[in-house]
């Protein structure tokens, strides 16, 4: 069946990193579309595609919560081929989720252990069910702020590996392994050690 080109404007841009710009979906506000940028090529995409494929065989019913954001197919866009996923937004207000990079630069708004409480039920989740990061930044996560005041840490980039014999997918040992590495390389250990790490690489 022919389906109509998405036309995206300028009002539905969200923010970019440095391989995609993510746009507001104009036919559905609870999604979004990520354009790749000019330089990342279709091989890096396809391989991201794959893994979210094979974790969406998964029970996900299993999870306490969606702690990533759900890949929803690709679209032809006027600004071409982009990939859809899942726009998260605050329970508390409906406004789309703000990063834990802004939290973390614009203290005060969240309280630690709150944040520290979320990064610990992340981390739990992504060992439990062998999900795993390539780029877990903090920019990359963002805070879904809850009606009764707390707070969920939900992959919205990055996720993947590139592992060519995956024993961390199979394996709850390897899996956490990985993970415990993964946060220790990206300085998750507590949300003060990342705020530190923030502050120096925003100098550099």
């Amino acid at each position: 069946m022919f389906k109509t080109m998405v036309r995206i404007h300028d009002e539905d841009y969200i923010g970019e990193g440095e391989i995609r710009t993510c746009y507001v979906h104009p036919n559905d506000a609870n999604l979004c579309i990520k354009i790749p940028k000019p330089h990342v090529t279709r091989a890096y995409v396809s391989k991201e595609i794959l893994y979210f494929l094979k974790i969406a065989k998964r029970n996900t019913n299993r999870y306490q919560y969606p702690f990533y954001s759900s890949y929803k197919g690709e679209e032809e866009t006027n600004l071409g081929l982009g990939q859809v996923f899942e726009l998260i937004r605050d329970e508390t207000t409906g406004k789309i989720s703000k990063t834990l990079e802004f939290y973390l630069k614009n203290t005060g708004l969240i309280q630690d252990n709150v944040l520290e409480n979320a990064l610990y039920a992340l981390k739990q989740h992504m060992i439990k069910f062998k999900v795993f990061t390539r780029d877990l930044r903090a920019r990359n996560l963002c805070c879904k702020l809850l009606k009764d005041g707390t707070v969920q840490l939900i992959i919205i980039d990055g996720i993947g590996h590139r592992d060519f014999f995956p024993l961390a997918d199979w394996f709850l040992f390897f899996s956490k392994k990985k993970i415990e590495r993964t946060y220790k390389k990206w300085r998750f250990t507590s949300i003060e050690e990342q705020r530190k790490f923030l502050r120096k690489t925003s100098v550099n």
